[in-house]
């Protein structure tokens, strides 16, 4: 009998009475430590904190960013209309100068329409991830305030105050390295020389090839050749112009492909790195102070606290007149098995 009272009782305990702000101060500081431990478990160290998979949080997380990846690579494909792009920016961009020089600014100009292309992948990865990290705030909330439901807005709002402010700030960060990979062509990388190397030698034979004999290739088409990791590319289109316009084109197109793998695989490399950072920093230190700030000096202090909902005041009430009866239930039990009759009422 008192196994199935402790039973009863732990199935629907409830938080102790607090009488005075010293007490109050005393549970609230627990529940915020409680709050930021379970953020650093689930959040930064990848502990598996709960049975649900949502709440995998480093899982999730790097799923979404394979899915960014994933993303970003796919757009870099070849077009139908293969260099005609690029041809249209050399003659945009010529001027009087000596021919067979590649212009820099052509590369940029190029460089940026690539960048623009794909700005609206990185915008939505940011999206996505602090949706998902307001799911799992929200969740870890109502679990540690359960017992204070009084206290829940606060730090609900405290929560979401944090959140934003945090997703703008990365935001920020996010579309500045877009604007910065648009001006400024520069990699220390070895595979950029590597890479273009490989393009401009096997790329560019297989290109001239079908260029001086646009039936070489009967298995793949009329002027059609192919490009490893780029697959069937048709450049029929290419046989009636100049020899100097098309190579440069090719040199342009070449020398971008190179360049825009390193620019992606730096793109979401730096992406993943500050959003570690950044939730690092909002769980270590921005969410505590926002929390103790909106409930004691902007939530009306720990008096909420003091005043128990009605809600659990009429649990607590129920529980106790449960207990009486159980009591009486275990002296009569125990009237019995000692023998002792018993007495109506």
């Amino acid at each position: 009998m008192r196994g199935l009272m402790m039973r009863f009782w732990n199935s629907t305990k409830l938080p102790r009475i607090l009488t005075s702000i010293p007490d109050a101060m005393a549970v609230f500081m627990q529940i915020v430590g409680s709050l930021k431990e379970t953020f650093q478990k689930i959040l930064i160290r990848g502990e598996l904190e709960y049975d649900d998979n949502e709440m995998h949080c480093n899982a999730r997380l790097a799923e979404m960013l394979d899915e960014f990846s994933k993303e970003l690579h796919e757009s870099d494909k070849f077009s139908e209309n293969f260099l005609v792009e690029e041809m249209e920016i050399l003659m945009e961009a010529n001027g009087i100068r000596l021919p067979n020089f590649l212009p820099n600014h052509a590369f940029l100009c190029l460089l940026k329409r690539k960048v623009n292309g794909v700005s609206d992948l990185p915008i939505g990865f940011v999206n996505k991830v602090w949706e998902y990290l307001e799911v799992v705030s929200l969740r870890v909330l109502i679990d540690h305030c359960g017992n204070y439901p009084q206290l829940l807005p606060s730090i609900k709002k405290a929560s979401q105050n944090v959140i934003v402010r945090m997703k703008e700030k990365y935001m920020e960060k996010v579309i500045e390295t877009m604007e910065m990979e648009k001006v400024t062509d520069y990699t220390c990388d070895p595979d950029y020389i590597a890479s273009c190397n490989k393009l401009m030698g096997n790329g560019r034979n297989e290109f001239l090839k079908v260029i001086n004999n646009p039936h070489v290739n009967a298995t793949l088409g009329y002027g059609t050749f192919y490009m490893e990791g780029y697959g069937k590319i048709s450049i029929s289109h290419l046989l009636s112009v100049s020899a100097n316009t098309r190579d440069q084109a090719f040199d342009l197109k070449m020398r971008m492909t190179a360049y825009w793998k390193i620019v992606l695989r730096r793109m979401v490399d730096w992406i993943a790195l500050e959003l570690r950072f950044v939730i690092q920093k909002m769980v270590n230190n921005e969410l505590e102070m926002e929390i103790v700030n909106e409930v004691m000096v902007r939530g009306g202090g720990m008096e909420k606290m003091l005043d128990e909902p009605t809600s659990v005041a009429l649990k607590r009430e129920r529980l106790q007149k449960s207990i009486g009866l159980l009591q009486e239930s275990k002296q009569i039990i125990q009237q019995v098995m000692d023998g002792i009759p018993l007495i109506a009422d």
